[in-house]
């Protein structure tokens, strides 16, 4: 009768755990196909993709990736999948991913790298921009951008013989000036002032000294013309001391108050000189003819190996991608600096004044064919 009665119990547990366990394999194998779905998602997005492209975890373990052409690749994948960036990039660029894989934890925007690699005889450039994905996983798209620097270094070649070109012949227009046409000026004001000497009627005399005063005059717009020409002053007094020199002439013609402070540093190349010196006469001159400021500042300091320049003023401002703003001063600006590898930033806005600020190395390396400083 005991196994009659325990029967119904027995038969009801055995039930609930079959149930249990068909739903537990339901629940599992729905995980399963989910699973499998996504993975063939991410597979298809991957393949579409014609870029390079990198799946990573947070510590930087390479789990997954994507190459239309596997040549492009640093290594082979069986020496990267599975591996961490520190295994696999070289060290100089290891702490660069690194900082960038940690920046996607708290940014919504792409972390962009710039880099480039040895691949194959040949150095090739590459951006990758990271993003994060689900399960705390980061997605690299590394796209090639060679042929996009050699086109930019090409440019830079060409702004770089342009500039040579244009600085040679402000050079030859100088020393015409100041050789020839200003010798020739100081020769007529000698005469004019002996006939003015000889002359012994008074009005006679007096309009010839006026007409001395007058040629005087010339002469001197002809000087500070060739200066400006070719700033000859950067091979005798330096960089730091021709630019103060050039804030003192603006603020005396200009009468804005432009205060200059440097900082001693070591010697600079020729063309850095030049090339700082021709931002800060540009853009002192903006802000002698546009700015309508009282009040402007020119720093020069360095750092490590690099030079800054900054200038700003507290003039009306500017929109500098609106209209004439966007003219062949800026562009100037950004090619002299551009061609040696330096960095400027422009901030500006309406009625809140201009703030220009250039980098560029204190050296240039040698045989960069941009002598854009010549001798006299």
């Amino acid at each position: 009768g005991s196994y009659v009665v325990g029967g119904p119990p027995v038969f009801t547990a055995q039930a609930m755990l079959t149930g249990g366990l068909l739903i537990q394999r339901h629940r599992r194998r729905r995980a399963e196909a989910a699973l499998r779905h996504s993975e063939a998602r991410t597979s298809a997005i991957l393949r579409a993709i014609p870029d390079l492209m990198f799946v990573l975890d947070r510590a930087g373990r390479y789990v997954d990736f994507h190459a239309r052409d596997q040549k492009a690749l640093f290594v082979p994948p069986d020496a990267f999948l599975g591996r961490t960036i520190q295994d696999v990039m070289p060290a100089p660029l290891v702490d660069r991913f690194m900082q960038a894989l940690d920046k996607t934890g708290s940014s919504d925007e792409p972390v962009v790298v710039d880099y480039e690699l040895p691949i194959g005889n040949e150095v090739r450039y590459h951006e990758a921009r990271l993003v994060p994905a689900d399960d705390g996983r980061v997605v690299s798209i590394v796209r090639d951008m060679t042929e996009q620097q050699r086109a930019l270094e090409l440019n830079r070649a060409l702004v770089g013989r342009l500039i040579v070109s244009q600085e040679e012949e402000r050079q030859r227009i100088a020393r015409e000036l100041h050789d020839d046409v200003s010798q020739k000026i100081a020769l007529l004001n000698l005469e004019v002032d002996q006939m003015a000497q000889e002359m012994s009627a008074l009005r006679e005399r007096t309009r010839l000294q006026h007409l001395s005063s007058r040629v005087s005059e010339i002469a001197g717009d002809l000087s500070d013309l060739s200066h400006k020409l070719h700033p000859s002053r950067l091979q005798t007094l330096g960089l730091i001391e021709s630019v103060r020199l050039l804030c003192y002439e603006i603020s005396k013609q200009r009468r804005v108050n432009i205060m200059f402070s440097s900082a001693d540093f070591p010697a600079v190349d020729p063309n850095v000189s030049l090339c700082l010196y021709r931002v800060a006469q540009e853009a002192l001159h903006n802000v002698a003819k546009h700015s309508k400021a009282r009040d402007a500042f020119v720093q020069l300091t360095h750092d490590g190996n690099d030079v800054h320049l900054q200038i700003a003023d507290s003039g009306v401002g500017f929109d500098p991608f609106v209209g004439d703003h966007a003219g062949l001063g800026l562009v100037s600006m950004r090619e002299r600096v551009g061609v040696l590898k330096g960095n400027i930033v422009i901030h500006a806005s309406p009625g809140r004044g201009t703030r220009i600020g250039v980098r560029v190395p204190l050296t240039q390396p040698p045989g960069n064919g941009h002598s854009i400083f010549k001798p006299e």
